[in-house]
């Protein structure tokens, strides 16, 4: 593997990952023995019902579909997403080596810290609210992935680590996913399947908003501190100093402002693409596809415009490609867990065990299970959408059982929804963020496993804080 490549899947990170993703393909096999078979039924138009939990007769799952169960799932809408999104990291990879090659990183990188050269924490402070906002706001999460290797560097010039880069640009979108001001794909289905109105108890959004920010700023600003009082203290010392090595020292003076200037607007056109497609609802459903192409095409528009041969562009563009190959299967991998348990037709069968323990519960107990079922279900089904579907009807039928509301419901189901898509090995996105960054899953759980406990408690206490204030 070219170790000159911006993005590139760390060998280590790739084999834990792939190892921990099939002890889980494993144990969806070995449940598929253990549980009864069952589904809900869907009618012509993909409507869940969900109340109608049907058992079949039969355990099992034969050896044989496990073993073509990866290759199957590229027969089923899953495997469209996968594709999907295997092109989309291709088309970054590639955009990324061919930005770095023709200095556009480093030119942005120099002007950023020329600017905020004595007030580096405001900086980190505004970063986290941009990714936070376009989280909370337009639904963005895994497109927050095609600026990372820039945060990245940007954070390793101040003198940060790659971890710290992490936070500021994929932690935050996270954060900001989960806390669903407007996100169209949480908060805005989920509402309109419960027939609430999209900014019914708005002003809780923003208070739980602001709550997390400070949350996320205050955790950061605690690391980077210790980084610089202690730089080997880093979980990526020593991969650090080498992507620091290799970028070189970033001056301002010897900046082409030409290539500032073009990428400068590669970029501002990116983030206009994010908002058109996060606003235009004909096109929110094709994000990925289109920023995918908008890399692809961007990456040789900008590398002509700064003086580079069509020829060198298809060059360096496929080295770029080569360093995240690995990715693909590691997408593959997370994709076949679901489809193991759909195709054993024990999914429906988990779902309805777990719902069976409401019964004769508390509304504040009520709720902290809606919020557990949202998060078992979040480890096998990452979609926001599909969760909606499968979901929500569920929970409709809980909250007249429980008379609680259905606002405080939907509180459960965003917070179950997004903040664990920073911690489970079955999300792509996160994935795909750790190998580009060169940083293991390994490391990145036991990094942020306490925050992510503190995220737990916190987002339970404003369920019940919320229950009781008539939320």
């Amino acid at each position: 593997m070219n170790k000159d490549q911006i993005i590139r899947i760390n060998k280590r990170s790739f084999f834990t990952v792939c190892a921990v993703l099939l002890a889980l393909i494993l144990f969806a096999y070995l449940l598929a023995f253990l549980l009864p078979k069952g589904y809900y039924p869907v009618d012509a138009d993909g409507n869940v019902f969900s109340d109608q939990y049907t058992p079949l007769p039969g355990k099992g799952y034969s050896f044989l579909n496990l073993l073509t169960a990866p290759f199957r799932l590229f027969a089923t809408e899953d495997g469209l997403t996968v594709i999907v999104i295997a092109v989309f990291l291709i088309a970054v990879s590639g955009a990324f080596n061919v930005m770095d090659k023709t200095k556009g990183i480093g030119s942005i990188i120099g002007y950023l810290i020329e600017k905020y050269r004595d007030k580096k924490y405001l900086l980190m402070y505004l970063i986290i609210l941009f990714f936070m906002l376009f989280g909370a706001l337009f639904g963005i999460f895994e497109e927050s992935v095609t600026l990372l290797p820039i945060i990245i560097m940007l954070a390793l010039s101040l003198g940060w680590d790659t971890f710290t880069g992490l936070g500021m640009c994929l932690m935050a979108a996270g954060f900001g996913f989960s806390t669903a001001l407007t996100n169209p794909f949480s908060v805005g289905l989920a509402s309109e399947k419960m027939g609430v109105n999209l900014f019914a108890g708005f002003g809780y959004r923003v208070v739980i908003f602001a709550s997390m920010y400070l949350l996320l700023c205050l955790y950061l600003r605690r690391h980077v501190k210790k980084i610089e009082a202690d730089p080997e203290s880093s979980l990526t010392y020593k991969e650090d100093q080498e992507k620091k090595s290799k970028f070189g020292e970033i001056s301002f003076n010897t900046i082409d402002r030409r290539v500032l200037r073009v990428y400068a607007g590669f970029f501002t056109a990116i983030v206009l693409i994010i908002i058109g497609a996060a606003l235009i609802p004909a096109l929110s459903g094709y994000s990925i596809p289109i920023l995918a192409a908008a890399f692809l095409i961007g990456a040789f528009v900008c590398g002509l415009l700064v003086g580079r041969r069509a020829g060198e562009i298809g060059k360096i563009f496929l080295s770029g490609v080569l360093g995240v190959l690995p990715a693909v299967v590691m997408i593959v991998l997370a994709g076949t867990i679901k489809f193991v348990l759909e195709d054993a037709r024990i999914l429906a069968t988990i779902i309805e065990k777990i719902s069976a323990l409401f019964t004769g519960t508390s509304p504040v107990v009520g709720i902290l299970f809606i919020y557990f079922v949202i998060l078992v279900v979040e480890f096998f089904i990452g979609s926001a959408s599909a969760k909606v579907v499968l979901i929500i009807p569920i929970i409709k039928v809980l909250v007249a059982k429980l008379a609680i509301s259905p606002k405080i419901a939907i509180l459960a189901f965003i917070f179950g929804d997004g903040y664990n898509d920073l911690i489970y090995p079955t999300n792509p996105v996160l994935l795909i963020a750790l190998g580009i960054a060169g940083f293991s899953y390994a490391k990145w759980a036991k990094k942020t496993i306490g925050l992510q406990l503190l995220v737990l408690i916190i987002t339970a206490l404003f369920l019940v804080i919320g229950y009781y204030i008539g939320y």
